[in-house]
């Protein structure tokens, strides 16, 4: 198919029985005067190296930085009113994370959900939003059987899945005619999950747009941490591109095995980089790896994202999906906004009348929401205008390479390992 192209007052925080709970800042107001948003998110357990303690901080600063401007206007209520921000840790767990969202609409009394991280615990935190009636926008999900089962309040900021390698291999097309690499070849290994499912599916299809040959492909289970079966005939394709759809502790895993095994390709694509990345594998085995991100230093600059950055204390491409979080928040603050309501037909509505004639301004451009697109015989509807972009290590700092619009440095081909 052809895949949608996006362009591009107090403070209490406690930790109860492994909860973790945020109250923004806030002046004394009754529940009917403050904006209630309620999510979970991996703050532990297999995922917590791509969120984790660091999104869990940037949150709490970004719901401070929101009442520090005034909170958020509702017409209704004729005024702006403080926002709570309540996140519970769900362990990294689909099942821990449906008891949370139930807690959150029948306990904290939320007006909308923010969705987890990952397309896994996502998948099982939407059945809760649809159930019970309650706005969700997801953030970090993009696998596409969330998106085809007919569900009516949800939507998740990211485009599908399937295109995530898509500026990757227009970047080694370019860098091919340019003459800067003569990549004609690659590896994909992907973790048995739908998101890293439809990512390795994605990159086989675009690798072959931009020229490049798929010479081996594999599905591990998802969390493989040993890869002696798979690399031997892996080293044998002598792949030139080794493009990893794994997640964290599978990567790293095969990271250092490979180069105990002397794979020597000319370069490696890692779905996942960030300060975790840098600290699990070491500069060295780090050093020139390509890969995934959605934040740019370019997006930031003068907005509310920054302020809170610098109040989390925080370095801009210390937390890999900070554009993707902020992203997901202001579409929901934004959504209420313009429906002058808290009330959750009206907020849901709102969200579903962003189109590409209509859309919200995002940080990288605008965020809209696909209705009825054909994808694999199905229809999808709710997913968003999100993109990722492509950053690398370069001399221990990741850095964004493409597009060339937005880069810090020009991409630099360095074989793997660094030497």
């Amino acid at each position: 198919m052809k895949w949608p192209i996006a362009r591009y007052g107090f403070l209490a925080c406690s930790v109860v029985l492994g909860l973790v709970l945020i109250c923004a800042p806030q002046p004394a107001a009754s529940a009917a005067e403050a904006v209630k948003i309620g999510a979970s998110l991996a703050v532990t357990g297999p995922f917590s190296a791509e969120a984790g303690p660091g999104m869990l901080k940037f949150m709490e600063a970004w719901a401070q930085v929101v009442n520090d401007e005034g909170g958020v206007s509702v017409q209704e209520l004729g005024k702006k009113v403080p926002l709570s921000l309540v996140v519970y840790d769900d362990e990294s767990k689909p099942e821990k994370s449906v008891e949370l969202y139930e807690k959150l609409a029948n306990v904290d009394q939320v007006h909308a959900f923010v969705g987890p991280f990952s397309s896994p615990i996502t998948k099982a935190a939407s059945t809760v939003a649809e159930r019970l009636s309650i706005p969700m926008v997801a953030c970090e999900a993009n696998d596409t059987s969330l998106f085809t089962r007919g569900l009516q309040w949800f939507t998740s900021v990211l485009e599908l899945g399937r295109p995530w390698a898509r500026t990757y291999f227009e970047m080694i097309a370019d860098a091919n005619r340019q003459g800067a690499t003569n990549y004609k070849t690659v590896a994909i290994i992907s973790s048995d999950t739908p998101h890293t499912r439809d990512v390795g599916r994605g990159a086989a299809d675009f690798a072959k747009q931009a020229g490049v040959q798929v010479v081996f492909e594999q599905q591990v289970p998802f969390r493989t941490t040993d890869f002696a079966g798979v690399l031997p005939r892996l080293k044998a394709s002598n792949p030139d591109i080794v493009f990893l759809a794994l997640w964290p502790p599978e990567m790293f895993a095969f990271l250092k095995q490979a180069e105990e095994l002397g794979l020597r390709p000319k370069e490696i694509y890692a779905r996942f980089l960030g300060a975790a990345f840098m600290q699990a594998v070491g500069e060295r085995l780090a050093e020139g790896v390509v890969g995934a991100s959605y934040s740019a230093q370019q997006w930031f600059a003068g907005k509310r994202v920054e302020k809170a950055l610098a109040r989390a204390g925080l370095k801009p491409y210390e937390l890999n999906w900070t554009a993707i979080k902020v992203t997901c928040l202001e579409a929901l603050l934004q959504a209420m906004q313009d429906a002058g309501s808290l009330e959750k037909g009206k907020i849901m509505a709102t969200l579903r009348g962003y189109t590409l004639e209509k859309p919200i301004k995002a940080l990288y451009g605008p965020l809209y929401f696909h209705s009825n697109v054909p994808v694999d015989g199905e229809t999808a509807n709710g997913f968003g205008t999100q993109f990722p972009i492509v950053t690398q290590m370069q001399q221990g700092q990741q850095v964004v390479v493409w597009p060339k619009e937005i880069r810090d440095v020009p991409y630099r081909p360095i074989p793997w390992p660094a030497r």
